[in-house]
């Protein structure tokens, strides 16, 4: 048993280093602090994705005095200038909005890693996407606010 326990440490840390080279040449220096918020469960559930459809200067002003910044910061090989996702490193949820009639939502909390495959995508206008694991639905909202549906 001991044995076998061994072998699957290793064989998860293979994985674990493979996972870690691959996405540092993805995002570069990125990586990094997107990794931290990740692996943090008291922070990284919590990511506040803004609505491009909504947009508020108000709401980018009071994320930022509740300790949030920006999720991707520097250069990235794809990340559209709509897509603003904020996060903060110490515990604490932003308050998520009601649903009201005619109104749009101005912010949506998801999972920060439901952010990841939208932007390896690299979704373009035009393109179709089908998300098949759309529950609960983080990563179909992710994905229209890179491209105009």
């Amino acid at each position: 048993n001991k044995t076998k326990e061994k072998l699957q440490k290793q064989i998860c840390q293979v994985v674990l280093d493979h996972f870690e080279q691959q996405y540092t040449r993805e995002l570069g220096d990125t990586w990094t602090s997107v990794r931290d918020v990740l692996t943090y469960p008291l922070c990284w559930q919590y990511a506040v994705l803004l609505n491009k459809f909504s947009p508020s200067a108000e709401l980018e002003k009071t994320l930022r005095a509740k300790g949030y910044h920006p999720a991707f910061q520097g250069n990235l090989p794809y990340l559209p200038a709509s897509f603003q996702c904020y996060i903060r490193r110490s515990p604490g949820r932003f308050p998520a909005q009601k649903h009201q009639d005619g109104k749009r939502k101005e912010y949506y909390l998801l999972n920060a890693a439901s952010l990841l495959p939208v932007l390896a995508l690299e979704v373009k206008d035009g393109e179709d996407v089908l998300d098949a694991c759309a529950a609960p639905g983080g990563k179909s909202v992710a994905v229209l606010q890179c491209a105009c549906p």
